[in-house]
């Protein structure tokens, strides 16, 4: 299992400046990679020698731009693939209704129907809003097979809302269009990929984690070739580096050599580092089955925990409450991080495996106009996604079952 631990970079201005220089590359080479697909098709990889050649980057540079824009590709391709079979739903239905009230409106114009001149007034109101809506629908759907027919699917670097926002300046809370100007240009290169390897010293060959042995760490950032001068440095060293969390089992993987893969991300004020790598499972601490099971009943404001034992006789049972869709969402998946390790620790001081219900939302969440408001934003708010996660990674790395 993938494990990610963070951090934030404390550099000296000149230093920040280097990485400023090296996330401008590193979205303008992504940007140009992504012209060059929408020209030529193929997949990202397919282009790495012509590309190396042209704009004088490594290989190793490259298989990270690949790597981070074909995965941008090909999700952007599912979400599309999804709305279309959306769109194509909602046309059917869409075109159903329109097709039974203009089949009325025709009884009534041959006078095999009758009905009061208010109701049949509405029917045609009606008939007229079907079919705008199903011309809105056709239109979308045919901006989704154009986007999915394409060479690429239509991505807009630095997202769409910002972009737009440059026609609305003081709605947008900006100054003027210089100062739009700036964030357009932070927003399309804020974040740079280091790609890992094994094969590679201290599983990255352009970033690599060190330990002095004062407690901290170092990190070590190569500088591309084609932003030093002859006799500048090659390595933008950053010094202090901590980590709060997953640090003994980043250690191992760092006396392993596992591959680390690297993301550094600006968030406005300063520099983040993101490392993920295979986290090695835990040895299996729990007993079979048959021996009882520790039940995870997850709701909207509380995570019940319960005991059974091998007949599936309840023993004892503990509520933990969680935040409501109010709260902020860091403050919410907190609370129930908390709630998972207190419900982890229960079954391995009772060599219990966890039993949990396998919930679909799809379908609800797609019916959610027909839900009360407060319902609608109980089940939007459901962070069920990040329950399975949660859960999975903790019961992975305790060696519950």
């Amino acid at each position: 299992m993938q494990a990610t631990t963070q951090t934030r970079l404390n550099l000296p201005s000149h230093d920040a400046q280097t990485l400023d220089a090296i996330a401008t590359l590193y979205g303008r080479m992504k940007r140009k990679l992504y012209a060059r697909i929408a020209a030529h098709g193929g997949k990202a990889k397919s282009h790495k020698t012509a590309f190396c050649h042209e704009h004088g980057i490594s290989a190793r540079m490259f298989n990270a731009i690949a790597i981070d824009l074909q995965g941008l590709l090909d999700g952007t391709r599912e979400l599309l693939v999804s709305e279309r079979k959306d769109l194509l739903k909602a046309i059917r239905n869409q075109q159903g209704q329109l097709d039974t009230r203009r089949a009325r409106l025709d009884e009534i114009e041959a006078d095999r129907l009758r009905m009061n001149p208010q109701r049949v007034a509405k029917l045609r109101h009606t008939v007229h809003r079907n079919g705008v809506a199903l011309s809105r629908l056709q239109a979308k759907l045919a901006r989704v097979e154009r986007r999915l027919a394409a060479n690429v699917p239509g991505i807009c670097f630095g997202t769409r809302k910002l972009f737009g926002q440059q026609y609305h300046l003081a709605q947008a809370g900006f100054r003027n269009r210089e100062a739009w100007l700036g964030a357009w240009q932070d927003s399309r290169s804020n974040q740079i990929f280091f790609v890992g390897s094994k094969d590679e010293t201290a599983g990255n060959l352009e970033c690599q984690l060190r330990k002095p042995g004062d407690g901290h760490y170092q990190l070590k950032v190569r500088v591309p070739d084609c932003l030093r001068n002859k006799g500048e440095r090659k390595y933008v060293v950053i010094d202090d580096v901590t980590f709060d969390h997953d640090r003994a089992a980043l250690d191992e993987a760092m006396a392993a050599n596992v591959a680390l893969t690297w993301r550094l991300h600006w968030e406005g004020g300063h520099w983040r580092a993101l490392v993920s790598f295979a986290h090695a499972p835990a040895r299996r601490v729990t007993l079979d089955v048959h021996h009882g099971t520790i039940g995870l009943d997850f709701n909207a404001d509380h995570l019940a925990v319960t005991e059974t034992d091998p007949s599936g006789n309840l023993l004892r049972t503990k509520r933990f409450a969680l935040l409501r869709e109010d709260a902020r969402s860091g403050q919410r998946e907190a609370v129930l991080s908390d709630a998972l390790s207190a419900a982890m620790a229960w079954a391995k001081d009772e060599l219990k495996p966890v039993v949990a219900e396998n919930l679909d939302f799809t379908a609800k969440k797609k019916a959610m106009a027909q839900l009360s408001p407060r319902g609608a934003r109980t089940l939007s708010g459901l962070l069920y996604a990040k329950f399975r996660q949660l859960l999975e990674a903790k019961c992975f790395r305790a060696g519950v079952d």
